[in-house]
């Protein structure tokens, strides 16, 4: 087992606050905590079981008492790091966690640095290196479905089926290996065109996940939503309406919106990242040209497009450039201002797949355009990779394979297919935390945070 000197931190939220937290892991932890927490019931701390909350006295490194609270021991290797651990329970005072941690370091123990309990975890084999960088995105989760997705994560919901297809991938490489070794001995022989079938499947099961990981920004960046027209439409008012407040300039004169503007909104858990953009129309002067430019980038990046239709005046030019820029996309048209005297825009509704008709300044109809960006929203059942490192590894991977199936396909040496499925194999295990190298793993636990 991976096992070094006790390392302490403050592992809590912001200070002040209701509790402060105090960790510690390593060899020699028992005896720091029996130093410094004296248990009311009279035994040391080391002498009670492990997960249970003893309450007592924290000590001060003068020995006098500085606080009255909880503290629980962990024993390895049944512990978060696969050492003996202990935390302290502390009133969550500066002054007395400050006042812990040195009677800890008093004791022996050192300043933990950022992500050191998690990568004692992964040296001591608790967790695959794919499950340690689950625990990075539970920690800077901003939704409720991006939590959802690293907790998946986290209980191996990728690393197990992958650990899998390695240990398939090293068998069928065992398998060749012995029938070449072994020839006199009565081994079924090694069929190239069952081998191409099952690289294959294996292949496309990799190029899903790095499909995937190309989604997953929207976890927590928020799924980008272009709000596109021409000026006067009511594009501003729609985002301040969705937005729930002032947040871009409105007003009669065409042309104030001449950058994009964002605006995040969480709707049942799933974040959407809302983008106003510049009126489309002709003869603009140089900086809202410069803006227009930015609303079709805005408009071609997004993965849902808003395009707004002034409903009481028909059809021009300038609407016509908006249908043919959201061709392709995954548009909703809103026909606005249902408020007036309506026109008739029958081209609207034979362009578009879905057509809403709503008033951005009453707020009539608006729930409609909020259950179809909730509708066209990712699966939230999916849990997706979200580590970038993962995902070059496994794109490599299924790049690996695809060239090892090509290779049984057209009958190659067997060479050729060996070295691309031993890549394979390789590239995998990387993935979970094989071989990986030290200066890759130093710079995933330099994410967290200190206590971590």
């Amino acid at each position: 087992m991976f096992q070094t000197g006790v390392i302490a931190a403050y592992s809590g939220g912001k200070l002040p606050g209701a509790i402060g937290i105090v960790r510690m892991s390593g060899n020699g932890v028992l005896e720091i905590m029996d130093r410094i927490f004296k248990p009311k019931r009279g035994k040391a701390m080391s002498e009670c079981k492990s997960n249970e909350m003893i309450y007592g006295d924290l000590l001060a490194s003068d020995g006098q008492c500085i606080d009255i609270c909880l503290a629980c021991v962990f024993r390895g290797p049944h512990s978060y790091t696969g050492e003996d651990m202990a935390e302290i329970y502390c009133h969550g005072s500066e002054a007395i966690v400050s006042a812990a941690l040195r009677s800890a370091y008093a004791c022996g123990a050192r300043p933990a640095e950022a992500g050191a309990f998690t990568k004692r975890g992964f040296m001591n084999g608790k967790m695959d290196l794919s499950a340690a960088e689950a625990v990075a995105d539970l920690i800077y989760a901003q939704t409720e479905q991006g939590a959802k997705n690293a907790a998946a994560l986290l209980k191996g919901h990728h690393a197990k089926p992958l650990a899998a297809m390695k240990e398939r991938l090293l068998g069928l490489i065992a398998h060749f290996y012995a029938v070449c070794d072994y020839s006199d001995e009565d081994i079924e022989p090694f069929e190239y065109q069952q081998a191409a079938q099952a690289v294959s499947e294996d292949a496309a099961a990799l190029e899903k996940l790095y499909r995937g990981y190309l989604r997953s920004a929207a976890l927590n960046d928020g799924i980008s939503v272009a709000v596109v027209g021409k000026p006067n439409v009511g594009k501003s008012s729609l985002f301040n309406c969705l937005a729930g407040f002032e947040r871009a300039i409105v007003t009669d004169e065409a042309g104030t919106t001449r950058d994009v503007v964002g605006h995040r909104i969480a709707l049942e858990g799933q974040l959407f990242n809302l983008m106003d953009t510049a009126g489309i129309r002709e003869g603009a002067g140089l900086a809202e040209s410069m803006g227009i430019g930015r609303s079709y980038e805005a408009a071609n990046e997004a993965s849902l497009v808003i395009a707004v239709f002034d409903g009481s005046r028909p059809l021009d030019g300038e609407d016509r450039e908006i249908l043919e820029l959201c061709k392709g996309k995954q548009t909703v048209a809103v026909i606005n201002k249902t408020d007036l005297q309506g026109c008739d825009l029958t081209e609207v509704r034979e362009a578009f797949g879905e057509v809403l008709e709503l008033s951005a300044k009453t707020g009539e109809g608006v729930d409609r355009l909020t259950d179809w960006l909730l509708r066209n929203a990712p699966d939230e059942t999916e849990i997706l990779i979200t580590g970038e490192r993962q995902a070059a590894l496994i794109r490599q991977a299924a790049d690996a394979l695809r060239e090892a199936q090509q290779s049984a396909e057209l009958g190659l040496t067997a060479d050729a297919f060996l070295l691309d499925a031993e890549r394979a194999a390789r590239l995998i295990g990387q993935v979970l935390g094989d071989d990986v190298d030290i200066d890759i793993t130093h710079g995933i636990f330099s994410r967290f945070c200190v206590g971590k």
